[in-house]
């Protein structure tokens, strides 16, 4: 369940959006925690970056426009559109900042499904949707291929876990990946679901390898406090 105190109304990509993930560990970043023996060098880089952004308050790097970061952009809510309408749903909460209080994590889906509310009012039971508009006809096609979640890990690494990351940060259930091409005449829509039931050791090493980031960043962090 996510607790509807997590749900930011900030823009994304506005500086409010900015400067409100700065020391979190993100769902875009976070497959740079997932060493296969470990915390690699690339992602204890990626915590130091973090430890950077909590002790200066200032943003290590925004992320930089390119033709196809830019083509993602564009066409994110139209393949939210042709998601929605595939999956017979009328309503999706999009683009929100989700931060749970006095946590370290922070995600920004492309979208939220709301299945039902708690009895308190004060939760609702969420999907995730993360929207993937790739330029390139190659990389479209081998995301369109994957059918399971396995299929994207295999192919795309950091988008199984940007999925990942996202249900485990809402506390969602199920999550999908929707990869869309305006372009193509046929083929132009693929959807995966992610079940948390199928994935539970994936889930389990995720939280492990969050654990270990956030012990390096209080370590860090405590020890440049007290120098």
């Amino acid at each position: 369940m996510l607790n509807k105190d997590s749900i930011s109304g900030i823009v994304m990509h506005s500086d409010a959006w900015f400067q409100n993930r700065l020391g979190k560990f993100t769902s875009s970043e976070f497959h740079l925690l997932m060493g296969a023996k470990g915390i690699s060098e690339g992602g204890l880089s990626y915590v130091y970056r973090k430890v950077g952004e909590e002790m200066t308050g200032l943003i290590y790097r925004r992320e930089v426009s390119t033709e196809a970061t830019e083509h993602g952009n564009l066409y994110e809510m139209e393949n939210l559109k042709m998601f929605g309408n595939k999956m017979g749903l009328e309503f999706m909460i999009t683009q929100k900042l989700i931060t749970p209080p006095d946590s370290r994590h922070s995600s920004t889906p492309g979208a939220l499904i709301v299945h039902s509310e708690s009895q308190d009012g004060l939760c609702y039971n969420v999907s995730t949707v993360e929207a993937k508009c790739p330029m390139s006809y190659d990389g479209y096609i081998k995301l369109w291929k994957c059918k399971t979640p396995m299929d994207v890990k295999s192919k795309e690494p950091k988008y199984f876990y940007q999925i990942l990351h996202q249900m485990w940060v809402c506390g969602a259930l199920t999550g999908y990946l929707s990869v869309y091409h305006p372009h193509f005449k046929a083929g132009q829509l693929n959807i995966v679901e992610f079940k948390k039931i199928d994935l539970l050791d994936e889930f389990k090493l995720l939280a492990q390898r969050g654990k270990e980031a956030i012990e390096i960043f209080e370590s860090v962090r405590n020890e440049m406090l007290n120098s």
